[in-house]
């Protein structure tokens, strides 16, 4: 598992083995999925099962016909899968692929792969499947007993395109990954046992990447017996200081 600062989901490498579009004998064969491979958020997981009770299954045709869909979780699929012989197509992902979340939802992880196989007369063709995460997260981390301590209240606010929302500590929200060079921004907004506010805007300006859970994380720095500075570790290495009296 790579980190980006203190947690990042590895992007699993996506293999697909291309057919030749050679002529194939007549007959029936056999797909078995032997293993079927995913992400989540924080850990990647293998299922020895062929199907996971979050992963629906399509098989197409190479010419884009569909021939048969397992629901996800199907006990079916995990059997042998009896086809005619030819090159098709198999499409593993959650339910919510294309679910769109607003402002009022934070959304969930989303997996998607397509992969190419090949059906033999009288064979079984076993294949290995492995369904990346496709959007990212965004997780916050503050130090809750220090907030609790110092200050009376904070918001914590995250907009990317059109869609903006507050996370509370330790939540996640989930993002589909920008089609521009849409630009993630954040910010956040404390008011301290004085009752004075701080706020400071931060925008992340690298690369976003799919099957990667960002955590923005903050920690405290005493200087004295009654002053505290608490700073960010942010995505872009920004520091916010907010000095609490």
């Amino acid at each position: 598992m790579k980190q980006i600062l203190l947690y990042t989901l590895i992007i699993f490498s996506l293999v697909s083995c291309q057919q030749e579009d050679a002529p194939l004998a007549v007959g029936k064969g056999y797909l078995s999925l032997a293993s079927l491979e995913i992400g989540t958020g924080t850990v990647s997981s293998i299922s020895t099962r062929a199907v996971s009770p979050d992963i629906a299954i399509e098989i197409l045709k190479a010419d884009g016909t569909p021939v048969i869909k397992y629901d996800a979780g199907a006990a079916e699929a995990s059997g042998k899968i009896e086809l005619e012989a030819g090159n098709y197509i198999l499409k593993a992902y959650s339910p919510n692929h294309n679910t769109s979340y607003d402002n009022n939802e934070k959304g969930e992880p989303k997996y998607y792969k397509e992969q190419t196989f090949t059906i033999e007369p009288e064979k079984v063709s076993y294949l290995n499947v492995k369904v990346p995460m496709i959007n990212f997260g965004v997780s916050l981390v503050l130090p809750q007993d220090i907030l609790d301590t110092w200050f009376n209240s904070y918001t914590f606010t995250i907009t990317l395109g059109d869609r903006t929302l507050t996370l509370q500590n330790s939540e996640t929200a989930y993002f589909d990954l920008p089609a521009d060079d849409t630009l993630l921004a954040y910010s956040l907004e404390a008011t301290n046992k004085d009752n004075e506010s701080f706020r400071q805007d931060h925008t992340y300006n690298q690369v976003l990447n799919g099957g990667t859970v960002y955590v923005i994380s903050y920690f405290l720095t005493i200087h004295s017996a009654d002053k505290v500075r608490l700073s960010i570790d942010c995505l872009d290495n920004q520091i916010l200081q907010l000095a609490a009296k």
